[in-house]
């Protein structure tokens, strides 16, 4: 077609020969003129048209805006426009915790929404969660009956009076029920001899009942006299081994929701008490249990597992699957022997899982049940069911009053009251197919799933001609094609300007070669060396586009992540972003728009310090040549911060309790809220206010940010608290501190110069002491020369001796 020759010539001319203003508003056209389809041209930008007059010229492009096409001879009632945008709120009942006349509670708010998606287009969907109170409970005792058990039964049976007192502490809307298990009946797990098989407990000399993989006792009641009873009737068995059917008992009380009595509207809670370990998958298959576990309900009349034998133990994967279909929690209650098990277990399960010691004798169970329930109920997380091109993400404030949203989509710490604001992020990235479709989207609380915010998503990828039957026979074309929306369209398998190209064809002539390659250019590759050329038509590779893949994709917004920002922003021309108005930058995310630089209050841009670049303050330098900080450029070094003044009277409001959270002065709306010894974020602009209380003063640090929330002009958070004795009493603390700290000084010097004599004097005696040692040391050392004058004589020994000598 001529208008297609003509497309690549336009580009060069666009961003060569024009304007910058004038190849804006020649790239929106051209943007338009490539697309041969009229899904592809209404997805391509808001301002896009198709004609679908069968009449229309060939020569001329279907796909442009509504002034051109019109100027081509395309008449008003066969141009395709864009569907307008729909947003309906089609169900919203108000938050609601359970009422005494039974009627349920509503946890989630709005309920159900339509809403439609353009290609790059994303909406922003708010609703808020908040945990009803008395929200009724199913709580199912699964207990380990083996012999090694037996002392916990009892346990729980003298827990008759304490039972139903704890749980009304929980809630008051609670039912119980009783099952147990052991083990499957068959070889190598149990003994096959007839006498062991009938009482398995002959070992310890005691009657006990035939061991059976799990047993249903007691249906969900709220009569707590007949569960105890039924655990109190109950009779124990035995196994040869120290695992036990754990997971088999699972799927029974998960998947046989009629005979347990599993409640729509309720919180869904498994308590599995056991000191053995567990089997999974393949161990049945020692037994000769072969099948796959069928993940359905087999009980019999008399509660009993009745195909253990034959369906192997389910997986963990299986149990996961089932937990999160049917919504129920579990409390693995279990010694400390087996806890590094189960903990293993925990890791795999652990959205739907919580992990308790038990006591040998199960005496904490009640603190168990208690820690467990409060643990599953105080963690909110949701999910969706998105399938399909639309995709889904999460943004929450997590119950904090003032608090900003962050990106997640679960929070913990949720107590009864909490109002837990979220916001869903809706985008369709691109159109997989260019048909008009709907999207179900169903987000609900991933514990619960009973209150569901269900999504309606229109998502408007084609054009209602495709529809219409062209009754003139007249218009005729050619073989293996069909007429759509005016133009004739190949069919399905089938390709190239005559439709008479099989795609499955991988020879292709030397005149389809040539439709792939750009006209006029030098380069003899097909497809610009980008892409693959199929029965005259490129498929480009990724990163490019365009007719011949000579077009780049254009830049990422860092706003959004999407091209050119998306629909709102700006449209992808052959690599370069046309921007819509108020929109600039490479890739259209830097808004023209200026209110966002100035401050609640006033009406300078930037406060007069500095400049508004892309929704932003840059911040101009003072006269001293420091430079303007804060979100407006209000505040330096040197200068008094005029929003702190300003802020100053909300917090003082909110200190006198004179206002609620929000709080308006001069017409401008502040959100005030406390988090003392909480970090400032690195743009929260620091204040001091400083008042007396309670006779003394105390000085209160506060930070304040610009708000993301509609209505509200600037997020207030009061930071830290510090109190003191006031001025005066401070000067007579400070001048007694004073002279204490002199006195103090002087003895200190003095015991200082004291202590340097004594050990000097200690230093001179000890050395007088050494020196004259030495002396008597050297006296001591007779002289050679030296001649004694004493004479000594001594008597011989055999000289008679006087008896009185």
């Amino acid at each position: 077609m001529y208008y297609k020759v003509l497309f690549c010539f336009f580009i060069g001319y666009v961003f060569c020969q024009v304007p910058v203003l004038q190849q804006q508003e020649l790239a929106k056209k051209l943007v338009c003129i490539e697309h041969e389809e009229c899904g592809p041209c209404l997805s391509a930008a808001s301002h896009c048209r198709w004609c679908a007059d069968p009449y229309y010229p060939t020569t001329a492009p279907r796909c442009n805006d509504d002034e051109s096409l019109v100027a081509f001879g395309c008449g008003q009632g066969t141009i395709e426009r864009p569907e307008k945008p729909v947003w309906e709120v089609v169900e919203n009942s108000s938050l609601q915790d359970v009422l005494p006349d039974g009627l349920v509670a509503v946890q989630l708010q709005p309920q159900r929404i339509k809403l439609s998606l353009k290609a790059r287009e994303t909406k922003k969907i708010k609703f808020q969660y908040r945990p009803a109170k008395n929200y009724p409970l199913d709580l199912y005792y699964l207990m380990d009956l083996t012999w090694s058990m037996k002392d916990d039964k009892k346990t729980l049976v003298s827990l008759r009076d304490d039972l139903p007192e704890m749980l009304k502490n929980l809630t008051d809307n609670f039912r119980l029920g009783f099952g147990s298990f052991a083990e499957k009946p068959i070889m190598p797990f149990i003994s096959v001899d007839s006498g062991r098989r009938a009482n398995p407990c002959t070992v310890e000399e005691e009657a006990c009942e035939p061991t059976y993989s799990y047993k249903h006792h007691l249906s969900l009641t709220n009569q707590v006299n007949d569960f105890i009873e039924s655990v109190n009737s109950s009779s124990v068995t035995a196994n040869l081994d120290n695992a036990e059917a754990q997971l088999d008992a699972l799927v029974q009380a998960i998947t046989c929701g009629n005979r347990i009595g599993w409640s729509l509207h309720s919180r869904k809670i498994i308590i599995l008490l056991s000191d053995g370990l567990l089997h999974t998958a393949g161990d049945g298959k020692l037994g000769g249990a072969s099948l796959k576990n069928d993940e359905t309900c087999h009980l019999d009349e008399n509660g009993y597992y009745a195909e253990a034998d034959k369906y192997d133990y389910p997986s963990i994967a299986q149990v996961y699957r089932l937990l999160d279909k049917y919504k129920v929690n579990v409390i693995f209650a279990v010694t400390e022997s087996v806890k590094d098990h189960y903990d293993s277990l925990h890791q795999l399960l652990s959205d739907f899982t919580y992990i308790a010691k038990l006591e040998s004798d199960s005496s904490n169970i009640l603190k168990l049940v208690k820690m467990g329930y409060e643990d599953i109920v105080s963690v909110v997380n949701f999910e969706d069911d998105d399938l399909g091109p639309v995709k889904v993400k999460y943004f929450t404030d997590c119950g904090v009053k003032g608090g900003s949203l962050i990106e997640t989509h679960r929070c913990t710490g949720v107590e009864y009251g909490m109002t837990l604001n979220f916001e869903a992020h809706v985008t369709l990235d691109s159109c997989s197919e260019f048909k008009k479709t709907q999207q179900i989207i169903n987000i609900s609380e991933s514990q619960l799933g009973q209150d569901t915010l269900t999504l309606e998503v229109n998502i408007q990828c084609g054009c209602s001609c495709e529809s219409d039957l062209i009754k003139d026979m007249s218009l005729s074309c050619p073989t293996h094609s069909h007429l759509v929306c005016g133009v004739c369209q190949c069919n399905k398998g089938w390709s190239g300007p005559k439709c008479d190209c099989s795609i499955e064809d991988e020879a292709a002539s030397a005149a389809l070669l040539s439709q792939c390659r750009e006209p006029n250019s030098t380069r003899l590759l097909t497809c610009s060396g980008a892409g693959d050329c199929l029965c005259g038509k490129c498929e480009c590779d990724r990163g490019f586009s365009g007719k011949y893949c000579q077009c780049k994709d254009c830049e990422i917004s860092r706003l959004n992540g999407m091209e050119c920002g998306g629909v709102d922003h700006g449209v992808c021309v052959c690599g370069l972003c046309a921007c819509e108005a108020g929109w600039t930058g490479e890739a259209c995310d830097c808004t023209e728009d200026v209110d966002a630089c100035i401050p609640p209050g006033e009406e300078e841009i930037c406060s007069g310090h500095g400049d508004c670049v892309c929704g932003r303050c840059e911040c101009a330098s003072t006269i001293e040549g420091m430079r303007y900080t804060g979100p407006f450029c209000e505040t330096c070094a040197t200068c008094e911060n005029p929003l702190c003044a300003n802020a100053e009277l909300c917090v003082l409001c909110n200190l006198n309790n004179n206002c609620n959270e929000t709080c308006s002065i001069g017409g401008l709306n502040y959100t005030v809220s406390q988090r003392l010894d909480e970090d400032a974020k690195i743009n929260d602009i620091p204040c001091i206010l400083r008042r007396e209380e309670d006779g003394l003063e105390c000085e209160y640090k506060y930070t304040y940010n610009a708000a993301e929330q509609a209505m509200i002009s600037m997020e207030i958070i009061i930071r830290s608290k510090m109190c003191s004795q006031p001025t005066t009493a401070k000067i007579m603390m400070s001048a007694i501190i004073t002279m204490a700290c002199v006195i103090l000084g002087g003895i200190i010097i003095i015991l200082a110069v004291k202590s340097a004599q004594i050990v000097s004097d200690r230093r001179a005696y000890a050395k007088f002491v050494q020196e004259a040692q030495e002396s008597r040391k050297n006296m001591q050392e007779l002289n050679p020369l030296y001649i004694s004058p004493i004479s000594k004589f001594t008597l011989p020994e055999s000289y008679p001796r006087d008896r009185n000598d």
